[in-house]
């Protein structure tokens, strides 16, 4: 659902960052989100590895609007530290 635009705008933003460990982030790939996600971004436990990645769980999709949000919210986070 990314135009090449999109793309290119989204790929080294923080919001488009998830925490993985060295294993999981080399199997992610380009599998559709809801393979990652249901694959890459749970332990066998059912919950994130990491605190963060718990936002992207909880995300329905990935999409421009998506990471949009999560950009100003990340930003805005840092800004507060």
């Amino acid at each position: 659902s990314f135009t090449d635009d999109d793309r290119a705008q989204w790929t080294h933003r923080i919001a488009n960052l998830v925490l993985l460990n060295r294993p999981k982030n080399s199997e992610a790939g380009r599998k559709p989100f809801a393979e990652k996600k249901a694959t890459y971004f749970q332990s066998p436990s059912g919950v994130a590895t990491f605190a963060l990645t718990t936002q992207v769980l909880n995300s329905p999709e990935w999409t421009p609007a998506v990471l949009e949000q999560r950009q100003h919210q990340l930003m805005g986070t840092l800004q507060d530290m």
